[in-house]
C-alpha cells in the first residue's frame, strides 16, 4: 500500500483530472483486495464484498477498476453498476460536497474543480479522486480496517510462523510493503 498506492493516490489528488491516475488508482486499490484474501486464504470476491460493507465508495472503486481494464462493466455485485463503460469517465466538474456527491440533478457549484467523473448506468455521478482518496485514506489510518471478526470468519485460517492466526489481526503488519 505504501510503495505504490500512497504514491499514486498523492500523485490523483494532486492531478484529479488525468484519466491514467483515476484508473490505475482504482485499479491498485480494488486489486488490494486479491493481497488481503491471499494473506487471509480466503476468496478476492469475500473480502472486496468486506470491504464494501465498509467502505460503499469501494463499489465504484471495483466499478471503474474492472470498466478501465474490461471496457464494459458485464457484471458486478450492484446490479445499477452493469453496463459501466471506460468511456463514461470524462472530465468534468468536481463534486458539490466534500463527500464526492452532486446536486440530485448532477450538477456542482460554479468554479468547481476539474477532475475525473463517471455517470454510472444507475444516472448517479461520482467524482473518481474523492471515491478513490476516500478508501485509500481509511484503508491506511484505521487500525481495524482489515480486520476480520469471528462471526465472518470465512475459510481456511491462515498461521504464521510464529503461531498468531492472521485472521482478528491488522493485515497491514503482514504485507512487505506495509
Amino acid at each position: 500500500m505504501d510503495e505504490l498506492a500512497a504514491p499514486l493516490c498523492r500523485r490523483f489528488e494532486a492531478e484529479p483530472s488525468f484519466y491514467d491516475l483515476a484508473i490505475s488508482a482504482c485499479i491498485v486499490l480494488y486489486h488490494f483486495a486479491d493481497v488481503v484474501a491471499h494473506v487471509r486464504g480466503g476468496k478476492s470476491h469475500d473480502v472486496a464484498e468486506e470491504i464494501a460493507l465498509k467502505v460503499p465508495a469501494f463499489h465504484t472503486i471495483r466499478a471503474i477498476a474492472n470498466a478501465g481494464k474490461h471496457v464494459e462493466l458485464t457484471r458486478h455485485p450492484k446490479s445499477e453498476l452493469v453496463g459501466l463503460r471506460a468511456e463514461h469517465l470524462v472530465r468534468g466538474n468536481g463534486a458539490a460536497f466534500s463527500d464526492g456527491s452532486y446536486y440530485s440533478d448532477g450538477t456542482t457549484q460554479s468554479g468547481a474543480r476539474e477532475t475525473v467523473v463517471v455517470a454510472t448506468p444507475d444516472g448517479q455521478k461520482h467524482e473518481c479522486c474523492t471515491s478513490a482518496l476516500r478508501f485509500w485514506r481509511i484503508s491506511t489510518k484505521s487500525a481495524t480496517f482489515f480486520r476480520r471478526s469471528a462471526i465472518e470468519g470465512r475459510g481456511p485460517q491462515n498461521t504464521l510462523a510464529d503461531g498468531r492466526s492472521t485472521f482478528g489481526v491488522d493485515f497491514f503488519p503482514l504485507l512487505p510493503f506495509a
